[in-house]
Protein backbone atom coordinates (compact mmCIF):
# COMPACT_ATOMS: atom_id res chain seq x y z
CA UNK A 1 0.00 0.00 0.00
CA UNK A 2 0.89 3.16 -0.80
CA UNK A 3 3.06 5.46 2.00
CA UNK A 4 0.17 8.04 1.87
CA UNK A 5 -2.65 5.37 1.87
CA UNK A 6 -1.26 4.37 5.19
CA UNK A 7 -0.52 7.80 6.96
CA UNK A 8 -4.22 8.70 6.12
CA UNK A 9 -5.58 5.83 7.44
CA UNK A 10 -3.26 6.26 10.84
CA UNK A 11 -4.56 9.48 11.28
CA UNK A 12 -8.02 8.85 10.55
CA UNK A 13 -7.90 5.55 13.11
CA UNK A 14 -5.96 8.00 15.67
CA UNK A 15 -8.00 10.86 15.51
CA UNK A 16 -10.78 8.91 16.31
CA UNK A 17 -9.41 7.77 19.76
CA UNK A 18 -8.74 11.05 20.42
CA UNK A 19 -11.91 11.87 20.04
CA UNK A 20 -12.89 8.75 22.57
CA UNK A 21 -10.80 9.43 24.71
CA UNK A 22 -11.02 13.27 24.73
CA UNK A 23 -14.93 12.99 26.71
CA UNK A 24 -13.19 11.91 29.80
CA UNK A 25 -10.95 14.97 29.86
CA UNK A 26 -13.69 17.70 29.68
CA UNK A 27 -12.94 18.78 32.82
CA UNK A 28 -9.64 19.52 31.80
CA UNK A 29 -10.45 23.27 30.85
CA UNK A 30 -9.79 25.42 33.62
CA UNK A 31 -13.57 27.46 34.78
CA UNK A 32 -13.71 30.86 32.96
CA UNK A 33 -11.62 29.84 30.42
CA UNK A 34 -13.98 30.03 27.54
CA UNK A 35 -15.55 32.81 28.29
CA UNK A 36 -11.74 34.06 28.46
CA UNK A 37 -11.69 33.38 24.59
CA UNK A 38 -14.14 35.44 24.00
CA UNK A 39 -12.82 37.95 26.20
CA UNK A 40 -9.12 38.40 24.73
CA UNK A 41 -10.40 38.02 21.11
CA UNK A 42 -12.72 41.03 21.23
CA UNK A 43 -10.26 43.41 22.80
CA UNK A 44 -8.99 44.71 19.53
CA UNK A 45 -12.03 44.29 17.68
CA UNK A 46 -13.90 46.24 20.19
CA UNK A 47 -11.51 49.05 20.24
CA UNK A 48 -11.51 49.16 16.02
CA UNK A 49 -7.83 48.21 15.80
CA UNK A 50 -8.50 44.87 14.38
CA UNK A 51 -11.39 43.84 11.33
CA UNK A 52 -12.04 40.32 12.51
CA UNK A 53 -10.45 37.20 14.28
CA UNK A 54 -10.87 33.59 13.78
CA UNK A 55 -9.68 31.11 16.41
CA UNK A 56 -9.67 27.48 17.35
CA UNK A 57 -8.86 25.53 20.47
CA UNK A 58 -8.62 22.24 20.36
CA UNK A 59 -7.84 20.43 23.84
CA UNK A 60 -6.75 16.73 24.38
CA UNK A 61 -7.78 15.87 20.90
CA UNK A 62 -11.06 17.98 21.23
CA UNK A 63 -12.34 20.90 19.63
CA UNK A 64 -13.54 23.50 22.50
CA UNK A 65 -13.57 26.51 20.42
CA UNK A 66 -13.81 27.63 16.67
CA UNK A 67 -15.88 30.74 16.48
CA UNK A 68 -15.34 34.19 14.45
CA UNK A 69 -15.43 37.75 15.87
CA UNK A 70 -15.62 41.26 13.80
CA UNK A 71 -16.12 41.54 10.32
CA UNK A 72 -14.75 39.71 7.82
CA UNK A 73 -15.57 42.41 5.26
CA UNK A 74 -16.11 45.65 6.52
CA UNK A 75 -17.60 47.38 3.60
CA UNK A 76 -20.51 45.18 3.11
CA UNK A 77 -20.46 43.87 7.01
CA UNK A 78 -20.03 40.42 6.72
CA UNK A 79 -19.18 38.66 10.11
CA UNK A 80 -15.99 36.60 10.60
CA UNK A 81 -16.87 32.61 11.16
CA UNK A 82 -14.88 30.02 11.80
CA UNK A 83 -15.23 29.46 8.20
CA UNK A 84 -13.55 32.64 6.74
CA UNK A 85 -10.76 32.39 4.98
CA UNK A 86 -7.32 34.46 5.71
CA UNK A 87 -3.92 34.49 3.95
CA UNK A 88 -1.64 32.20 5.86
CA UNK A 89 1.47 34.57 5.34
CA UNK A 90 4.29 32.70 7.01
CA UNK A 91 2.45 29.73 8.23
CA UNK A 92 3.12 28.77 4.64
CA UNK A 93 6.22 27.50 5.02
CA UNK A 94 5.56 24.78 7.46
CA UNK A 95 3.86 23.30 4.56
CA UNK A 96 6.66 24.05 2.02
CA UNK A 97 8.79 22.20 4.72
CA UNK A 98 6.02 18.89 5.08
CA UNK A 99 6.67 18.61 1.21
CA UNK A 100 10.11 18.93 0.58
CA UNK A 101 10.21 15.93 3.52
CA UNK A 102 7.95 13.84 2.08
CA UNK A 103 9.60 13.78 -1.07
CA UNK A 104 12.36 13.21 1.18
CA UNK A 105 11.12 9.89 1.98
CA UNK A 106 10.13 9.69 -1.70
CA UNK A 107 13.46 9.46 -2.71
CA UNK A 108 13.36 12.24 -4.64
CA UNK A 109 15.82 14.64 -2.88
CA UNK A 110 17.70 15.00 0.36
CA UNK A 111 17.98 17.64 2.88
CA UNK A 112 21.54 17.40 2.63
CA UNK A 113 20.90 17.92 -1.75
CA UNK A 114 22.69 21.29 -2.94
CA UNK A 115 20.87 24.00 -4.17
CA UNK A 116 22.29 23.65 -8.03
CA UNK A 117 21.25 20.06 -8.03
CA UNK A 118 17.89 21.39 -8.70
CA UNK A 119 18.48 25.08 -9.91
CA UNK A 120 21.55 24.55 -12.09
CA UNK A 121 22.09 28.04 -12.76
CA UNK A 122 21.52 29.86 -9.70
CA UNK A 123 24.37 31.63 -8.96
CA UNK A 124 25.71 30.51 -5.45
CA UNK A 125 29.01 33.11 -5.64
CA UNK A 126 31.17 30.02 -4.49
CA UNK A 127 29.35 29.32 -1.57
CA UNK A 128 27.71 25.73 -1.41
CA UNK A 129 23.73 25.82 0.03
CA UNK A 130 21.49 22.75 1.04
CA UNK A 131 18.25 22.28 1.01
CA UNK A 132 18.69 22.14 4.66
CA UNK A 133 20.07 25.87 4.86
CA UNK A 134 17.24 27.27 2.77
CA UNK A 135 14.55 25.18 5.25
CA UNK A 136 16.09 26.96 8.88
CA UNK A 137 17.19 30.25 7.38
CA UNK A 138 20.68 30.06 7.31
CA UNK A 139 21.62 29.81 3.76
CA UNK A 140 22.60 33.31 3.72
CA UNK A 141 21.36 34.56 0.69
CA UNK A 142 19.46 37.77 0.51
CA UNK A 143 15.73 38.01 1.57
CA UNK A 144 14.04 39.49 -1.65
CA UNK A 145 11.20 41.30 0.70
CA UNK A 146 14.27 43.11 2.74
CA UNK A 147 15.11 44.86 -0.94
CA UNK A 148 14.59 48.25 -1.07
CA UNK A 149 11.13 49.04 -3.06
CA UNK A 150 10.34 45.01 -3.28
CA UNK A 151 6.69 45.94 -2.13
CA UNK A 152 6.02 48.22 -5.03
CA UNK A 153 7.49 45.65 -7.26
CA UNK A 154 5.31 42.77 -5.41
CA UNK A 155 2.12 44.36 -6.72
CA UNK A 156 2.43 43.43 -10.08
CA UNK A 157 2.41 39.35 -11.29
CA UNK A 158 6.26 38.17 -11.31
CA UNK A 159 7.46 34.63 -12.98
CA UNK A 160 9.59 32.65 -11.44
CA UNK A 161 12.83 34.27 -13.00
CA UNK A 162 11.23 37.46 -12.76
CA UNK A 163 11.45 36.79 -8.97
CA UNK A 164 14.50 35.12 -8.91
CA UNK A 165 16.61 38.02 -10.86
CA UNK A 166 15.57 40.76 -7.47
CA UNK A 167 17.72 38.63 -5.44
CA UNK A 168 19.93 35.71 -6.76
CA UNK A 169 22.90 38.29 -7.77
CA UNK A 170 23.02 40.28 -4.35
CA UNK A 171 26.04 39.34 -2.20
CA UNK A 172 25.44 36.64 0.57
CA UNK A 173 24.78 37.78 3.97
CA UNK A 174 27.22 35.20 5.52
CA UNK A 175 28.41 32.37 4.91
CA UNK A 176 26.17 29.41 4.29
CA UNK A 177 25.24 27.80 8.06
CA UNK A 178 27.37 30.55 9.95
CA UNK A 179 24.10 32.51 10.92
CA UNK A 180 20.89 32.47 11.52
CA UNK A 181 18.58 35.36 9.82
CA UNK A 182 14.89 34.76 8.98
CA UNK A 183 14.97 34.35 5.22
CA UNK A 184 11.69 34.26 2.44
CA UNK A 185 14.01 33.95 -0.79
CA UNK A 186 15.14 30.43 0.78
CA UNK A 187 11.70 29.45 1.19
CA UNK A 188 10.82 30.31 -2.30
CA UNK A 189 13.73 28.80 -3.55
CA UNK A 190 12.36 25.50 -1.75
CA UNK A 191 8.69 25.76 -3.49
CA UNK A 192 10.55 25.76 -7.09
CA UNK A 193 12.73 22.29 -5.62
CA UNK A 194 9.33 21.35 -4.55
CA UNK A 195 8.25 21.83 -8.47
CA UNK A 196 11.48 20.09 -10.05
CA UNK A 197 11.68 17.65 -7.96
CA UNK A 198 7.74 16.57 -7.87
CA UNK A 199 7.54 17.04 -11.63
CA UNK A 200 4.13 19.39 -10.16
CA UNK A 201 3.25 22.73 -9.98
CA UNK A 202 3.60 23.97 -5.92
CA UNK A 203 0.01 24.30 -5.55
CA UNK A 204 -0.66 21.18 -7.14
CA UNK A 205 1.88 18.99 -5.12
CA UNK A 206 0.26 20.59 -1.68
CA UNK A 207 -2.97 19.72 -2.68
CA UNK A 208 -2.80 16.11 -4.31
CA UNK A 209 -0.41 15.46 -1.17
CA UNK A 210 -1.60 17.29 1.97
CA UNK A 211 -4.80 19.16 1.50
CA UNK A 212 -6.80 16.52 0.14
CA UNK A 213 -5.80 13.67 2.13
CA UNK A 214 -6.27 15.67 5.39
CA UNK A 215 -9.83 16.90 3.84
CA UNK A 216 -8.45 20.65 4.09
CA UNK A 217 -10.99 21.75 1.60
CA UNK A 218 -10.63 25.45 2.66
CA UNK A 219 -6.58 25.81 1.91
CA UNK A 220 -5.31 26.46 -1.12
CA UNK A 221 -2.37 28.31 -2.84
CA UNK A 222 -4.05 32.32 -2.42
CA UNK A 223 -4.27 33.31 -5.85
CA UNK A 224 -6.44 36.69 -6.78
CA UNK A 225 -8.54 35.58 -9.62
CA UNK A 226 -10.18 32.83 -8.45
CA UNK A 227 -13.62 33.12 -6.57
CA UNK A 228 -12.42 31.69 -2.99
CA UNK A 229 -16.03 31.02 -0.92
CA UNK A 230 -15.50 33.17 2.32
CA UNK A 231 -12.23 35.01 1.79
CA UNK A 232 -11.91 37.94 4.06
CA UNK A 233 -10.63 41.34 3.11
CA UNK A 234 -7.67 42.22 4.37
CA UNK A 235 -6.97 45.79 5.91
CA UNK A 236 -4.46 47.59 7.93
CA UNK A 237 -4.53 50.90 10.75
CA UNK A 238 -3.76 54.33 8.99
CA UNK A 239 -4.07 57.38 11.49
CA UNK A 240 -5.80 55.17 13.77
CA UNK A 241 -8.81 54.03 11.27
CA UNK A 242 -9.26 50.76 9.53
CA UNK A 243 -8.24 50.99 5.58
CA UNK A 244 -8.01 48.76 3.17
CA UNK A 245 -4.48 47.25 2.75
CA UNK A 246 -2.11 47.74 0.00
CA UNK A 247 -2.61 45.40 -3.29
CA UNK A 248 -0.11 42.27 -2.83
CA UNK A 249 0.25 39.89 -6.15
CA UNK A 250 0.47 36.41 -4.59
CA UNK A 251 2.98 35.51 -7.12
CA UNK A 252 5.14 37.33 -4.76
CA UNK A 253 5.34 35.50 -1.63
CA UNK A 254 5.27 32.15 -3.07
CA UNK A 255 5.95 29.07 -0.97
CA UNK A 256 7.33 31.53 1.59
CA UNK A 257 3.85 32.79 2.30
CA UNK A 258 0.90 32.32 -0.20
CA UNK A 259 -1.27 30.23 1.18
CA UNK A 260 -4.97 31.12 2.19
CA UNK A 261 -6.71 28.74 5.07
CA UNK A 262 -9.61 28.72 7.68
CA UNK A 263 -9.26 27.38 11.50
CA UNK A 264 -10.90 24.77 10.65
CA UNK A 265 -8.82 23.91 8.01
CA UNK A 266 -5.99 23.98 10.59
CA UNK A 267 -7.37 22.57 13.37
CA UNK A 268 -7.13 19.01 10.58
CA UNK A 269 -3.67 20.34 9.73
CA UNK A 270 -2.22 20.22 13.60
CA UNK A 271 -4.42 16.79 14.36
CA UNK A 272 -2.74 15.64 11.51
CA UNK A 273 0.46 16.60 13.08
CA UNK A 274 -0.08 15.20 16.27
CA UNK A 275 -0.90 12.01 14.94
CA UNK A 276 1.94 11.81 13.14
CA UNK A 277 0.80 11.45 9.56
CA UNK A 278 1.62 11.97 6.32
CA UNK A 279 5.79 11.41 7.19
CA UNK A 280 7.80 9.35 9.76
CA UNK A 281 8.48 9.51 13.03
CA UNK A 282 11.99 10.35 12.10
CA UNK A 283 11.27 13.26 9.40
CA UNK A 284 9.18 14.81 12.05
CA UNK A 285 11.76 14.84 14.51
CA UNK A 286 14.27 16.52 12.00
CA UNK A 287 11.54 19.35 11.43
CA UNK A 288 11.49 19.98 15.23
CA UNK A 289 15.10 19.47 16.31
CA UNK A 290 16.81 23.07 16.92
CA UNK A 291 19.23 24.57 14.19
CA UNK A 292 23.00 24.23 14.85
CA UNK A 293 24.98 26.62 13.78
CA UNK A 294 29.04 26.54 12.74
CA UNK A 295 30.03 27.79 15.98
CA UNK A 296 28.10 25.14 17.54
CA UNK A 297 25.36 27.45 18.70
CA UNK A 298 21.65 27.21 18.60
CA UNK A 299 18.62 28.36 17.20
CA UNK A 300 15.25 27.47 18.43
CA UNK A 301 13.70 27.09 14.79
CA UNK A 302 13.34 23.95 12.73
CA UNK A 303 12.14 23.04 9.74
CA UNK A 304 9.28 25.87 9.60
CA UNK A 305 8.64 25.86 13.04
CA UNK A 306 9.84 28.10 16.05
CA UNK A 307 10.58 26.12 18.93
CA UNK A 308 9.94 27.62 22.84
CA UNK A 309 8.18 27.70 25.17
CA UNK A 310 5.47 29.10 27.68
CA UNK A 311 6.28 29.62 31.17
CA UNK A 312 8.17 26.40 30.68
CA UNK A 313 5.37 24.46 28.45
CA UNK A 314 7.34 23.36 25.51
CA UNK A 315 5.66 25.37 22.81
CA UNK A 316 6.11 24.97 18.53
CA UNK A 317 4.46 27.90 16.87
CA UNK A 318 4.86 29.62 13.56
CA UNK A 319 3.36 33.30 12.85
CA UNK A 320 2.44 34.60 9.70
CA UNK A 321 2.41 38.68 8.63
CA UNK A 322 1.39 39.85 5.10
CA UNK A 323 -0.69 42.47 3.52
CA UNK A 324 -3.56 42.42 5.38
CA UNK A 325 -3.25 39.78 7.51
CA UNK A 326 -2.12 38.70 10.53
CA UNK A 327 -1.65 34.85 11.47
CA UNK A 328 -0.27 32.21 13.93
CA UNK A 329 -0.70 28.73 15.23
CA UNK A 330 0.83 26.84 18.35
CA UNK A 331 0.97 23.64 19.30
CA UNK A 332 1.15 22.63 23.09
CA UNK A 333 2.39 19.06 22.31
CA UNK A 334 3.14 18.34 25.90
CA UNK A 335 -0.03 19.99 27.07
CA UNK A 336 -2.05 18.18 23.90
CA UNK A 337 -3.36 21.67 23.19
CA UNK A 338 -3.34 23.72 19.99
CA UNK A 339 -4.25 27.45 19.20
CA UNK A 340 -5.06 28.82 15.99
CA UNK A 341 -5.51 32.51 15.36
CA UNK A 342 -6.00 34.17 11.80
CA UNK A 343 -6.74 37.93 11.66
CA UNK A 344 -7.60 40.07 8.23
CA UNK A 345 -5.97 42.94 9.80
CA UNK A 346 -1.94 43.99 9.21
CA UNK A 347 -0.25 44.07 12.42
CA UNK A 348 -2.80 42.48 14.47
CA UNK A 349 -1.54 41.02 17.55
CA UNK A 350 -2.28 37.49 16.64
CA UNK A 351 0.25 36.32 18.83
CA UNK A 352 -0.22 37.91 21.45
CA UNK A 353 -3.96 36.85 21.23
CA UNK A 354 -2.78 33.46 21.06
CA UNK A 355 -0.51 33.79 24.37
CA UNK A 356 -3.60 34.83 26.38
CA UNK A 357 -6.13 31.90 25.03
CA UNK A 358 -3.35 29.43 25.87
CA UNK A 359 -2.57 30.87 29.22
CA UNK A 360 -6.39 30.80 29.97
CA UNK A 361 -6.66 27.22 28.54
CA UNK A 362 -3.32 26.17 30.67
CA UNK A 363 -4.33 28.12 33.66
CA UNK A 364 -1.55 29.95 34.02
CA UNK A 365 -1.74 32.93 36.14
CA UNK A 366 -1.59 36.71 34.10
CA UNK A 367 1.15 38.24 35.41
CA UNK A 368 2.23 41.79 35.55
CA UNK A 369 5.11 42.69 33.29
CA UNK A 370 7.33 45.28 35.00
CA UNK A 371 7.80 48.62 33.98
CA UNK A 372 10.77 50.37 35.46
CA UNK A 373 11.23 54.19 34.44
CA UNK A 374 14.94 53.93 32.37
CA UNK A 375 17.34 56.83 32.43
CA UNK A 376 16.34 59.87 30.44
CA UNK A 377 19.91 59.75 28.61
CA UNK A 378 19.53 56.34 28.04
CA UNK A 379 16.05 56.39 26.41
CA UNK A 380 17.49 59.44 24.17
CA UNK A 381 20.19 57.68 22.88
CA UNK A 382 17.77 54.85 21.72
CA UNK A 383 15.75 56.89 19.78
CA UNK A 384 16.39 56.57 16.00
CA UNK A 385 15.50 54.42 12.68
CA UNK A 386 16.34 50.85 12.40
CA UNK A 387 16.45 48.03 9.74
CA UNK A 388 15.02 44.96 10.91
CA UNK A 389 15.36 42.74 8.60
CA UNK A 390 12.62 43.90 5.66
CA UNK A 391 11.15 46.36 7.74
CA UNK A 392 12.25 49.88 9.51
CA UNK A 393 11.32 50.42 12.86
CA UNK A 394 11.21 53.84 14.28
CA UNK A 395 12.21 54.18 18.07
CA UNK A 396 10.88 57.15 19.60
CA UNK A 397 11.35 58.87 23.04
CA UNK A 398 7.94 60.32 24.32
CA UNK A 399 7.19 61.34 27.57
CA UNK A 400 9.65 59.33 29.43
CA UNK A 401 8.38 56.56 27.52
CA UNK A 402 9.93 54.63 24.64
CA UNK A 403 7.93 53.61 21.25
CA UNK A 404 8.41 51.35 18.49
CA UNK A 405 6.40 51.80 14.83
CA UNK A 406 7.63 49.29 12.55
CA UNK A 407 6.52 50.37 8.83
CA UNK A 408 3.18 50.59 8.19
CA UNK A 409 1.85 49.17 11.64
CA UNK A 410 0.60 50.67 15.27
CA UNK A 411 2.85 52.31 17.27
CA UNK A 412 3.77 49.85 20.55
CA UNK A 413 5.07 51.32 24.03
CA UNK A 414 8.21 49.58 25.25
CA UNK A 415 8.46 48.44 28.90
CA UNK A 416 11.76 48.84 30.20
CA UNK A 417 13.18 45.71 32.28
CA UNK A 418 16.69 46.49 32.73
CA UNK A 419 20.15 46.22 31.36
CA UNK A 420 19.23 48.33 27.86
CA UNK A 421 16.41 45.44 27.75
CA UNK A 422 12.90 46.41 27.10
CA UNK A 423 9.26 44.63 26.67
CA UNK A 424 6.68 45.22 24.04
CA UNK A 425 3.22 46.28 25.84
CA UNK A 426 0.89 44.30 23.42
CA UNK A 427 3.65 41.16 23.36
CA UNK A 428 5.70 40.25 26.42
CA UNK A 429 7.15 37.40 24.41
CA UNK A 430 8.89 40.37 22.12
CA UNK A 431 12.40 41.19 24.13
CA UNK A 432 13.99 43.80 22.59
CA UNK A 433 17.87 44.87 23.58
CA UNK A 434 19.74 47.97 22.60
CA UNK A 435 23.57 47.91 21.52
CA UNK A 436 24.58 51.44 22.96
CA UNK A 437 28.28 52.52 21.64
CA UNK A 438 29.93 55.96 23.11
CA UNK A 439 26.36 57.18 24.00
CA UNK A 440 24.42 55.87 21.23
CA UNK A 441 22.35 53.05 20.28
CA UNK A 442 24.26 51.34 17.21
CA UNK A 443 21.40 48.53 16.92
CA UNK A 444 19.26 46.23 19.34
CA UNK A 445 18.54 42.40 19.37
CA UNK A 446 15.20 41.15 19.14
CA UNK A 447 13.96 37.88 20.73
CA UNK A 448 10.28 36.27 19.56
CA UNK A 449 8.77 32.92 19.24
CA UNK A 450 11.87 31.43 20.26
CA UNK A 451 13.58 33.51 17.33
CA UNK A 452 16.84 35.95 17.63
CA UNK A 453 16.64 38.71 15.54
CA UNK A 454 18.73 41.76 15.19
CA UNK A 455 18.57 45.26 14.04
CA UNK A 456 20.65 48.14 12.37
CA UNK A 457 20.74 51.77 13.11
CA UNK A 458 20.03 53.38 9.65
CA UNK A 459 19.05 57.36 10.90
Amino acid sequence: MHRRSLSAIAYLATVALLAVAAAARADAIPPGALARVDEIAREGIDKKKVASYAVAVVKDGRLVVARGYGRSDLENDVPATAETVYRLGSITKQFTSMAIMQLAEQGKLSVDDELTKFLPDYPTQGHKVTIHHLLNHTSGIKSYTSLPGFFLRARNDLSHNELLALFKDEPFDFEPGAKWQYNNSGFYLLGMIVEKASGQNYGDYLAEHIFQPLGMTATRYGHTRPLIPRRAQGYKLSLGELVNDDPLSMTAPGAAGALVSNVLDLVKWHQALEAGALLSSASYEAMYRATVLADGKTQAYGYGWGLGDLEGRRKISHGGGINGFSTMIARYPDDRLAVIVLSNTAGAPAGNVERGIAKAMLGIEEKPVADGQADEKLLQALAGTYQLMDTKVEITLEDGKLYAQPNGQPRDRLKYQSDQTFVSSTNEEIRIRFRVKDGKAEGFDVQMQGQNMSATRVD
